[in-house]
């Protein structure tokens, strides 16, 4: 599943990277950059600008992939040392399945203003990407927490039918 994860984040930014070097010369010099919740553009930008989510994505890469680096007391949480043992590799799996997914994002907001600059339709593009987007963080997220969260509940102790 680690090299599933990597994987997909290492595909996601080079997505990004080669949406943008292909299509580059063939788009208009003024491009969408901005989209309003409900899918309409309300922002526009140089061309030059597509570089600006594939930047972000090789930030977000290169930091989420130093963080499984961090020493452990930098984790921290409402949990005794044997809790905060089992939830840091919970942490880091969330840190890692997050990279591969913002990566994703970001190559697929590159695409999105590369499609609507070669003149697709706006509103059924941004809201196909965004409502599934923020699924799938959330998921991640309330998936991850919650994991966490059980290693610090109480343990219910079991009772003995003879007592």
């Amino acid at each position: 599943m680690k090299v599933l994860r990597e994987v997909l984040a290492a595909v996601g930014l080079l997505s990004a990277i080669f949406v943008v070097i292909f299509n580059y010369r063939d788009l208009p010099q003024q491009i969408a950059t901005h989209f309003g919740a409900n899918g309409v553009v309300n922002g526009w930008d140089d061309k030059s600008s597509l570089w600006f989510p594939v930047g972000i994505a090789c930030v977000v890469y290169v930091g989420m992939t130093l963080v499984r680096f961090l020493p452990p007391s930098s984790f921290s949480g409402p949990f005794n040392e044997e809790q905060r043992t089992a939830a840091i590799p919970i942490c880091l799996d969330m840190v890692a399945w997050m990279k591969a997914e913002m990566t994703w994002i970001f190559a697929g907001a590159t695409w999105l203003m590369v499609a609507l600059a070669q003149g697709h339709n706006p509103e059924k593009l941004t809201l196909g990407f965004i409502f599934p987007v923020l699924g799938v963080v959330f998921a991640t997220v309330i998936y991850h927490v919650a994991r966490m969260m059980r290693l610090s509940a109480p343990k219910a102790k079991s009772r003995s039918l003879v007592q």
